[in-house]
């Protein structure tokens, strides 16, 4: 990776800033208050683990089947009942509201079929 980038692997480009620990600023900042609380300790390792065991849990134990899977994400996403019909004025036919009756409009269509064969 050195080899690849060597700008960004020099030392001299990343310098590593020397912080003070955390126990050095609270012992010089706040030196009575480990005399003043000496049972209380906070144990972030432990409450570290036990998150991440709970993480490490939270896996599913076999693969989901393809079906089962479908079904999941099609619940309730079928098709919806079309409630807008009328019956056609022209045939009786029923049909979708504000759209071409489908047995006028082949009626029409062969009109105009027979016409073209006609003129030709």
């Amino acid at each position: 990776m050195a080899a690849l980038l060597p700008r960004i692997a020099s030392p001299a480009l990343l310098p590593i800033p020397r912080l003070p620990s955390l126990a050095g600023i609270a012992s010089r900042l706040l030196p009575t208050l480990g005399i003043a609380l000496p049972g209380i300790s906070i144990t972030i390792p432990t409450l570290l683990d036990d998150i991440w065991e709970g993480v490490l849990r939270a896996v599913p134990k076999n693969k989901v089947s393809h079906s089962r899977k479908r079904m999941r994400q099609l619940a309730n996403k079928g098709l919806k009942d079309v409630n807008s019909l009328c019956q056609c004025p022209g045939c009786g036919a029923p049909k979708r509201m504000h759209r071409l009756c489908q047995n006028c409009l082949e009626e029409m269509r062969g009109m105009w079929r027979s016409d073209e064969r006609r003129k030709s």
